[in-house]
């Protein structure tokens, strides 16, 4: 493929799977721009489902279920289609910088990092002494190797208990008194990380709203960047509402992070932000784009960035957002209801707001199923809702109590860091 990339031109581009949230908004973003896009489709309910921006789906494995089969039919896929960039929008990433030699050669734009750097990024244990090394802000942590130093940690409590990997707000615990602590203790995950000579976090809870960072790197330079701030939570973790936000700290701090990885790609940060003082405490860090919409929305496409930088286009400095922009994600927010357990009425208030455009849909723009601009995800969201309608308790069945299909498990990780040949 020639390098650079023509800002107007329509690329073919396969995303890497077809059920996350971010795979959803990356796919609205390139829909909009009127890209040819196909995606990995392992089945099952998705936010791509019935999106008329999709032309083409290729069956393939759970991701979650076997990284090696995954990137087996990915292989296959690449090799007898012809698209122009593979982007990858979940933690497929981690498997393509394991192989992106072997995939390099296929002729596909693909920007991912070396998989060392992968390493520290998705280990927690690792990422919490790099960004030690660095001077990064962060909670106050402990790395635990067995049971006895984890029950010993009830001076930071209350915090949360993370495994060293782990995603979609899975492998995390929040604990906060020595009882909870013991029962994470005790926790059959948690006592086979020990068992297996790994360490766990525990890492002190500060209080203040979520801060989500995204960031693009050419090479270790930071050349995207966007922030926003979770206004409202949704159901396991998500946001339900967000706006962006203009912190130069964060910038500064991505742009060490990402030297000091050597980073090529998408990465993106979780933080605790102190509002009084306008500073922020980093918690998480995701080899991956997170839901860009905002982002596209505020003025700093990371989508047509990423495109580019795939195709080997030089990029310039990030350019800077527009701080104030409001979106949502309405389906989150209905089936958080569920979780916590406000029932039918909270429901159906909820639709009726969003409908309305009042409360935290007024000046908000929906940033996972665009109704107006791609209609099938009314068919989802309609859906949905009328199931929880009739049994809130249904939001664990689709919610789903495992690794969602395009997250990478523990026991997936395990396979990849051990040696494996096209």
């Amino acid at each position: 493929m020639a390098d650079g990339a023509d800002p107007g031109r329509r690329y073919r581009v396969l995303l890497t799977e077809a059920s996350s949230a971010s795979a959803r908004e990356v796919l609205t973003v390139l829909g909009r721009r009127r890209h040819e896009v196909g995606v990995m489709d392992s089945g099952g309910l998705n936010f791509t489902a019935l999106s008329r921006w999709v032309k083409r789906r290729h069956p393939s494995p759970r991701f979650s279920a076997d990284p090696e089969r995954y990137l087996d039919a990915l292989y296959q896929v690449l090799t007898h289609s012809s698209y122009d960039i593979l982007l990858p929008t979940h933690e497929q990433l981690i498997a393509l910088s394991r192989h992106r030699e072997e995939f390099s050669r296929l002729g596909v734009g693909l920007a991912v990092p070396g998989f060392e750097a992968v390493r520290t990024a998705q280990d927690k244990a690792a990422a919490v002494r790099l960004f030690a090394e660095l001077g990064l802000p962060q909670p106050d942590t402990a790395l635990v190797a067995d049971e006895s130093e984890l029950l010993a940690q009830t001076g930071r409590l209350p915090a949360y208990v993370k495994l060293p990997v782990a995603t979609s707000s899975r492998g995390v615990w929040r604990v906060a008194d020595p009882a909870q602590l013991s029962g994470t203790a005790a926790l059959p995950q948690v006592r086979e990380v020990f068992a297996r000579g790994g360490e766990v976090l525990v890492q002190r809870a500060l209080p203040g709203p979520i801060v989500m960072a995204q960031a693009l790197f050419d090479r270790g330079s930071l050349v995207g960047a966007h922030t926003v701030l979770r206004k409202r939570e949704g159901v396991q973790g998500s946001a339900s509402s967000k706006v962006s936000l203009d912190l130069p700290e964060v910038h500064r701090h991505l742009a060490e992070l990402g030297g000091a990885l050597d980073w090529h790609g998408p990465l993106s940060v979780d933080a605790v932000l102190d509002e009084r003082h306008r500073t922020v405490h980093h918690i998480d860090v995701n080899p991956r784009l997170v839901e860009p919409v905002n982002a596209e929305l505020a003025g700093t496409d990371l989508v047509q960035r990423w495109l580019a930088l795939s195709c080997g286009a030089q990029l310039g400095p990030p350019p800077r957002a527009r701080a104030g922009v409001r979106t949502h994600m309405l389906l989150m927010a209905v089936v958080r209801h569920a979780e916590v357990g406000r029932g039918r009425r909270a429901i159906l208030t909820e639709l009726a707001r969003a409908a309305a455009g009042r409360g935290w849909y007024e000046g908000s723009q929906e940033e996972l199923l665009p109704l107006r601009a791609d209609p099938a995800g009314a068919l989802l969201l309609g859906a949905i809702s009328g199931c929880l309608l009739l049994s809130p308790r249904l939001w664990r069945r689709l919610a789903g109590s495992g690794a969602p299909a395009h997250a990478l498990s523990p026991e997936g990780w395990r396979r990849l860091t051990e040696p494996r040949a096209y």
